[in-house]
């Protein structure tokens, strides 16, 4: 009951920090996974690759591209161009990758494109190696880009909040080739075309409203 009541009073402080402080204060990890299909209880993660952004910058230093070990890829290797061989080779245990994830983003927020689907592979995930309980917060830039579209009363064709279709109505160039560090990379751009879209006043707490939230990864 006590961690229940340190945890509620800790989610409250963030919120009600998030709504002072402009976006450039805090701390960001943008990810991105691949996967070998789209039903995160029967496929698996292949690669996950991701950026930090620190000070309104994003931190190339930070950039990683992980291959997982799992069984095989599958089809999905036309999608993401990594092999069995590739996995053989240089695949990390997920386990791993996983606990180094949740050091990095004890004081960063999670971000990605598509949050839905990210997030439910990664509490698949989480439980498949029964990790301790964590709590992130996270933003969506598909989501922070269909409000921006809703608010402008801007219709989107299918496929408009694609991550290249979205890049394109910033004018960022669209990337050759399709894997988890390109796309992270991708993602921490459109995100930077985003905020300056919305001001140089905006806060965590305004890119929230528009698309974000906090979840918990559990391990049952």
């Amino acid at each position: 009951m006590l961690a229940g009541l340190i945890q509620s009073v800790n989610e409250r402080w963030m919120s009600y920090q998030a709504s002072k402080h402009v976006w450039s204060e805090w701390n960001y990890l943008i990810l991105d996974i691949e996967t070998s299909g789209l039903d995160a209880k029967q496929d698996h993660i292949v690669s996950v690759g991701w950026v930090c952004i620190q000070n309104g910058v994003i931190e190339l230093d930070t950039a990683r591209h992980i291959v997982i070990e799992s069984t095989d890829v599958g089809e999905s290797v036309g999608i993401h161009m990594i092999t069995d061989s590739d996995i053989e080779l240089h695949g990390k245990r997920q386990e791993s990758v996983l606990r180094y994830l949740r050091h990095l983003l004890r004081d960063r927020i999670l971000v990605m494109h598509h949050a839905p689907l990210e997030l439910n592979f990664l509490k698949q995930a989480w439980k498949k190696e029964v990790l301790p309980a964590f709590s992130v917060n996270w933003l969506d830039t598909l989501a922070i880009e269909r409000a921006k579209a809703n608010r402008a009363q801007q219709p989107i064709q299918d496929g408009g909040f694609r991550l290249c279709a979205c890049r394109e109505r910033y004018g960022l160039p669209d990337y050759d080739g399709h894997d988890a560090l390109t796309d992270a990379l991708a993602t921490a751009e459109l995100l930077l075309a985003q905020i300056a879209y919305q001001g140089v006043d905006c806060r965590l707490h305004d890119l929230n409203q528009m698309g974000g939230g906090k979840t918990s990864f559990t391990p049952r």
